[in-house]
């Protein structure tokens, strides 16, 4: 899990800088990507679960660079960070539970996997969903349903994601 952890931050940060029109954009991704999976690396080999939260804020303030110099007013790519910044968190903590000395029963990879791919889904619909309403409607009360899912979208990653004790 922590290879797929790292790999998704890699690829996610990579992905916004080969999308990226500005030069700064491009290289502020790159290395925004190339942090995240060094430091995602390093704090699961050194069982440190903030670090999980680090990279991923590392890969959210790239994405906040491209959309402050290359976005317009909406950014058809947003659901897809969001289900994949989703999907880094929820594999580097789920790599870390996993080094726990308690063997889960039969099937629960399985299981999580699943839960896992459906959540990302999920939140992949619901962003495309609303991208959808916000661009037919337009709009201030528009915008302000869309902040307040973005604030509920990240208080849902952060429940999701918080450990859980045993």
């Amino acid at each position: 899990m922590a290879a797929a952890a790292v790999a998704l931050a890699a690829a996610t940060g990579g992905w916004l800088a080969v999308g990226a029109d500005d030069r700064l954009v491009r290289w502020t991704n790159v290395l925004a990507a190339a942090l995240a999976a060094v430091l995602l690396a390093a704090g699961l080999a050194l069982r440190r679960p903030t670090v999980v939260l680090l990279a991923v804020l590392v890969l959210g303030a790239g994405y906040a660079t491209a959309l402050a110099i290359d976005g317009g007013p909406l950014d058809g790519r947003a659901p897809v960070v969001a289900a994949a910044l989703f999907a880094v968190a929820e594999l580097g903590h789920w790599s870390l539970e996993l080094r726990d000395t308690v063997a889960d029963e039969a099937g629960a990879h399985l299981r999580r996997i699943g839960l896992l791919s459906a959540l990302a889904l999920g939140s992949l619909a619901v962003g495309s969903g609303l991208l959808a309403v916000v661009d037919a409607g337009g709009g201030v009360r528009f915008e302000a349903l869309g902040a307040v899912a973005a604030v509920a979208a990240l208080a849902i990653v952060v429940v999701a994601t918080r450990r859980r004790p045993r």
